[in-house]
């Protein structure tokens, strides 16, 4: 199996709250890196989109905590509900 370096990078940036406190995840949004698409799950698992996978499948890249997965997701939440 061959290592995703771009999807280690993003769970590894996702995960640092101290230095990236304001990025925000939505289940099953699409996002490019390195020229490949990506996307978390509900739960924080990461999917990288291979050509010809369905809508939801792919290639299982690794996943954020639980902690930093509700940070990520509800965040976002309180920052709309705050507007």
């Amino acid at each position: 199996m061959s290592q995703d370096t771009t999807a280690e990078g993003i769970l590894e940036r996702l995960s640092d709250l101290q230095n990236n406190p304001q990025e925000t995840l939505v289940p099953y949004e699409r996002f490019a890196a390195s020229g490949e698409l990506y996307y978390f799950t509900p739960g924080g698992f990461l999917y990288r989109r291979d050509p010809g996978t369905e809508e939801t499948g792919g290639y299982f890249c690794g996943y954020l905590t639980d902690k930093v997965w509700r940070y990520r997701t509800t965040a976002r939440q309180n920052r709309r509900e705050a507007a």
